[in-house]
């Protein structure tokens, strides 16, 4: 099939755009779609949008999707917990439109004075100047859509306005939604879901791609099926998924990848009789692998009539709490990072690596530290500090110069 073919529509005529050019502007959607029969509105919409065409007569607002007796039951599930997509599957609507018709729904219930409107259904200019103050703050646009009552899309189309309106007259943009803050929904840029998509080819789940990358779970979630969706049409899987996306072999982040010197050397603590916790901080294992390679090696032995060590629980002592101290060697959040030193190096070496790097970067923390308590502050940065409580203000007495009546040789030359 070429290109051609594959058209739902065929491409505009001359005849077509001087029809569109001539009634659009006087008739309007309503003229435009009597005098073009043979086009859908969407498709009239959009070739009026590209020739820049411009018509005084306003349509209706479009109605909520969701109404009666489904809302309140999409109210009633949105505020039992559960999420925009899920209410939308069993209502059988799109996300955004249940989102809308709850946000809309709740506004007055919330306490909130809903946006208002003119004859046409079009926000009054006293509603826009809330919106941009809300814009101005930088708040989510649910946030937005939950005070005023609004749908998603009039917010991000205000949103577009206002910034070009801005960009005319030289200020700065408006804030990103929710001031900055990666929350489930915000839109992120290309480069860091093309991050995401990266860390699913490679074989690692969800959560994993969340802490490398710093997008939500749920956000790393989406950009999952719409990946998998992308590569089903080409006939193409992810890293140990079968072509609809379902888990056929174990992530990288799972214990099956845990490195095979961590495994052996947690297994010999295990059978010296160390508590799984102790020996799994010590050799960078999570609690949840560690539990399960201590189950298949009780497995195992289990088959040779043999029965696992009774643990040695470590008391109170100075040697066992330098053997607790011993086993905390690895900081939160470098796990994975320790994993990896030891794939390429072995588990004594990636040790080593590691511990000589956290060592290198407390000592240029602490050298810029030395250099930040070094620098002269400026007064507002001194009053910033005082405020802070991070310094005092100490009450300065001042010395009083020696009184000479007070003194020998003063007495003595009264005397005189």
């Amino acid at each position: 099939m070429n290109r051609a073919t594959a058209l739902k529509q065929p491409r505009w005529t001359s005849q077509e755009i001087a029809i569109l050019i001539d009634v659009y502007p006087r008739e309007g959607m309503a003229g435009a779609a009597d005098a073009l029969p043979d086009r859908s509105k969407k498709a009239i919409e959009q070739r009026a949008f590209k020739l820049k065409l411009r018509s005084p007569i306003r349509n209706d607002a479009l109605k909520p999707v969701l109404g009666g007796d489904r809302l309140e039951q999409a109210i009633a599930l949105y505020e039992g917990g559960e999420s925009f997509m899920a209410i939308a599957r069993r209502m059988g609507c799109s996300p955004c439109a249940a989102t809308n018709a709850i946000l809309i729904a709740l506004c007055p219930r919330r306490g909130y004075r809903p946006a208002t409107r003119d004859a046409t259904g079009r926000l009054t200019a006293e509603s826009k100047e809330r919106l941009r103050y809300m814009l101005k703050k930088g708040l989510k646009a649910v946030e937005i859509q939950l005070r005023l009552g609004v749908s998603a899309a009039c917010v991000a189309e205000e949103r577009r306005r206002y910034n070009r309106d801005l960009a005319s007259r030289d200020k700065a943009p408006l804030p990103p939604p929710g001031a900055g803050e990666q929350y489930c929904g915000v839109r992120i840029p290309r480069a860091r879901r093309q991050s995401v998509e990266a860390g699913f080819r490679n074989g690692f789940g969800a959560h994993v791609v969340s802490r490398q990358t710093g997008v939500s779970v749920t956000t790393v979630k989406k950009i999952r099926r719409d990946l998998v969706k992308r590569l089903a049409r080409k006939g193409e899987a992810l890293p140990g998924c079968d072509i609809t996306g379902k888990r056929i072999a174990p992530p990288k982040s799972s214990m099956h990848h845990i490195p095979e010197a961590s495994v052996t050397a947690f297994r010999a603590r295990i059978m010296a009789g160390e508590p799984v916790r102790h020996a799994a901080r010590a050799e960078g294992i999570g609690s949840c692998g560690a539990y399960r390679l201590r189950d298949a090696l009780r497995d195992e032995l289990a088959a040779e009539g043999r029965t696992l060590p009774q643990p040695i629980r470590l008391g109170r002592g100075a040697a066992q709490r330098a053997r607790g101290a011993e086993a905390d060697w690895l900081p939160a959040g470098r796990m994975q990072e320790f994993r990896a030193l030891v794939h390429a190096h072995g588990q004594d070496e990636a040790k080593r690596l590691l511990l000589e790097r956290i060592d290198a970067e407390r000592g240029e923390a602490a050298a810029a530290q030395a250099a930040e308590r070094a620098r002269p502050k400026t007064f507002e940065e001194q009053l910033a500090r005082i405020a802070s409580g991070e310094v005092g203000v100490v009450a300065k007495v001042p010395l009083r110069r020696p009184d000479y009546h007070g003194t020998l040789g003063g007495v003595a030359t009264g005397a005189l």
